[in-house]
């Protein structure tokens, strides 16, 4: 069981990797653009704004991943049976493991997440203000991804 647990973990791991690489490119890309202000916003070209859109989409998707399939999977490779958590609980053991900074923290991240992805014309610098948020979250979020790969593959080395 536990060689399968590291299959589904190593491929778990691949995703993340992917979404990882393809979030600095659109981070790359939009560079002299960051942070956005209205009037940079305002005039992003089609291509600007499918930089845009791929790094909501990847900074989304990487954080599916890792909520659905490293944590639980990392959890279970550690030894925990967290088959009846719920997401808080599984949040609040990885914390309690200091897998991540806080449970709080993670949650507020998926705040973030959501708040990119709606789009209300309206709220136009609502919008701006996340994307500038996750040039900083990106970076806490791929330090919690590095210390769980770490604290895995010690602890699994180890036993």
């Amino acid at each position: 069981m536990n060689s399968l647990i590291r299959k589904k973990w190593v491929a778990a791991l691949d995703e993340c990797d992917s979404h990882i690489l393809r979030i600095q490119h659109a981070i790359n890309h939009l560079a002299d653009k960051l942070p956005i202000s209205r009037e940079v916003y305002d005039f992003l070209n089609d291509r600007d704004i499918a930089y845009v859109d791929q790094l909501v989409f990847r900074f989304s998707k990487l954080q599916d991943v890792m909520g659905k399939k490293v944590f639980p999977l990392s959890l279970g490779l550690l030894g925990e049976d967290v088959e009846s958590f719920s997401f808080i609980d599984l949040l609040n053991r990885l914390e309690v493991l200091r897998i991540i900074p806080s449970a709080t923290k993670w949650m507020d991240w998926r705040e973030l997440r959501n708040d990119l992805t709606h789009e209300y014309p309206d709220v136009i610098e609502d919008r701006i203000e996340a994307l500038n948020n996750l040039r900083s979250v990106l970076a806490e979020i791929q330090s919690v991804y590095q210390n769980i790969k770490k604290i895995v593959t010690e602890k699994s080395q180890a036993g």
